[in-house]
């Protein structure tokens, strides 16, 4: 086996369903070690072997959280492409890689074996990024969660207590894009509803100091 991961314990954590199942039965053809945790403690006692490696399946708050107490390498595997700003986000939040679900099963295996080794996973762009803020000392919450100005208006919205169909009205965008840049913006902060999305911005300063901007010429 060339990954050398049959010893490894591998912990899958993430939203139980057919996507986390799936993962883990790729990795098991693989001749990686698999365990599914569904809560925190089960997670933390999977983890608590030395070579363990954390593989996060589109997980959310209280994974990462997780993730965090276990202090083990992390593997997020994400349902949705990122964007440059979104991964980078994941690799500070705690993940040493970051590999799409359509990845290839020999893909998702080096990437564990990877981690496993000490290593860091990061594309270019992330990379020349994380790489710029460590040099100026701008590696915060802030940068890496930094939301395009519609984000910003539609968490501003959120924070009044508009609905999308007040908020869609206030833009002069269709429902259907706010719907979307709001699931983009939960994604971004981590957050499960729209009342978590607000706690978790106030926590980073992201609605301390709002600049409000004209609506006409943002950019989505």
């Amino acid at each position: 086996m060339i990954y050398d991961l049959d010893s490894t314990p591998t912990v899958l954590l993430g939203a139980t369903g057919t996507v986390r199942d799936l993962v883990g039965a790729v990795l098991s053809l693989q001749g990686v070690t698999v365990t599914l945790a569904d809560s925190g403690d089960d997670a933390l006692d999977a983890a608590a072997d030395s070579d363990a490696v954390l593989v996060l399946v589109s997980p959310g708050p209280e994974d990462w959280d997780t993730a965090r107490r276990a202090a083990r390498p992390v593997v997020l595997v994400s349902e949705v492409h990122l964007s440059a700003d979104e991964r980078l986000a994941a690799v500070l939040r705690g993940a040493d890689a970051v590999v799409h679900t359509d990845a290839s099963p020999v893909e998702l295996a080096q990437a564990v074996a990877a981690v496993r080794r000490g290593e860091t996973i990061l594309d270019p762009v992330s990379a020349r990024r994380l790489a710029a803020a460590a040099r100026t000392g701008h590696v915060t919450a802030r940068a890496e969660l930094k939301l395009t100005p519609r984000e910003q208006s539609i968490l501003e919205s959120v924070e009044r207590g508009e609905s999308v169909k007040q908020t869609a009205r206030t833009l002069g965008i269709a429902m259907k894009t706010v719907e979307n840049l709001q699931s983009r913006m939960f994604r971004k902060l981590g957050a499960r509803n729209r009342a978590h999305a607000v706690t978790i911005a106030h926590r980073l300063g992201l609605l301390d100091t709002v600049e409000h901007e004209p609506v006409a010429g943002l950019s989505a």
